[in-house]
């Protein structure tokens, strides 16, 4: 076969190509106009059918709180076109129904300082239909009853606890204890969580690299069923540049009897510390207190004891010092 006539047959097969690919297009337009219209023909009907609907509780009765979960979406058999069905399916958990539970009229039955509530779900078709709006007609509700648990509402004031990862720049350091403003707050919510809470955390705080004296507002973590007088707390990082210090601390013997004198070797430790430049010229050794402990040594005989620090200013950081354990002797 010569090259000219390659040449033909490969441009026929192109064009046979194109034109396969034109009605291959043009059928999958006609298809998805006809689906178009079918489904548009659809919704142009009337329906009934089941929605599993979002529900949001709300103002419970005064002085109680809820303590079950009741369910949170309600099973609503609904009539109405398709169209106007669709859309309350698609928006239905950006606008779910709210059910304010004191407006209705409840059945209680108490037990011990817990409140069981019964409602029963015809009697807030009314109330749930109007949010559905005019256009959906409510023809029944699952459940047929809902209940709601309750316990009295008890309060306690309970300490805030500051959650953070700091890092200070070269040669800055914290300057005494991290303030933080209110340092507790009032907690409600039922007696059985307040019993077993110690403490409420903050969202964690993260900073670097810093230089001053920080103040920040910052946010509680919320606890379910549980609310509080206050949503945050100021914290203020008192923060110094510091030099290191060196000190000679004598050691202080404890708890040795009167008929007893117990002697150190060495009788003093080196040690050494960051300090706060505003408070260097105020440090003296009498500020600290190194300490060896006689009933240690009389329940744990050795020939060496272990040196504690007992006392230590708030305005210092880094705090090492040797030896850590001294030899001794007992007199009498």
């Amino acid at each position: 076969m010569d090259a000219g006539l390659k040449h033909q047959l490969s441009n026929l097969t192109d064009r046979e190509k194109v034109k396969f690919n034109r009605q291959l297009l043009i059928y999958l337009l006609f298809l998805v106009v006809s689906i178009i219209f079918w489904y548009l023909n659809a919704l142009s009907k009337e329906y009934t059918t089941v929605l599993s609907y979002p529900i949001k509780y709300e103002d419970f009765p005064k002085g109680k709180v809820l303590v079950s979960d009741p369910p949170p979406e309600l099973e609503l058999k609904v009539k109405g076109f398709g169209f106007t069905i669709l859309r309350s399916k698609l928006t239905s958990y950006l606008n779910p129904v709210i059910l304010p539970i004191n407006i209705f009229r409840l059945d209680i039955q108490r037990k011990d300082n817990q409140y069981i509530y019964y409602l029963l779900s015809r009697a807030t078709k009314e109330w749930i239909g109007n949010q559905l709006g005019s256009e959906i007609q409510l023809v029944s509700i699952l459940p047929d009853t809902l209940f709601f648990k309750f316990t009295d509402v008890v309060e306690k004031k309970v300490p805030v606890q500051l959650q953070s990862k700091v890092e200070f720049a070269k040669q800055f350091m914290q300057n005494g204890r991290i303030l933080i403003q209110p340092d507790s707050i009032i907690v409600s919510g039922p007696q059985v969580i307040l019993d077993t809470l110690k403490t409420i955390n903050t969202n964690e705080l993260n900073l670097k690299g810093i230089k001053d004296t920080i103040t920040k507002e910052i946010t509680l973590i919320p606890i379910s069923k549980l609310s509080f007088d206050s949503k945050n707390v100021t914290i203020t990082i008192p923060v110094v540049k510091y030099t290191e210090m060196v000190l000679t601390i004598h050691i202080e013997a404890e708890n040795v009897p009167d008929s007893l004198k117990l002697k150190t070797f060495p009788a003093t430790i080196s040690l050494s510390c960051w300090v706060g430049l505003s408070d260097y010229d105020k440090m003296t050794p009498f500020m600290f207190r190194a300490t060896v402990d006689y009933k240690i040594l009389k329940n744990n005989p050795s020939n060496k004891v272990k040196i504690n620090l007992t006392k230590i200013p708030s305005v210092v950081n880094n705090i090492t010092f040797h030896p850590k354990s001294v030899e001794f002797i007992i007199e009498k």
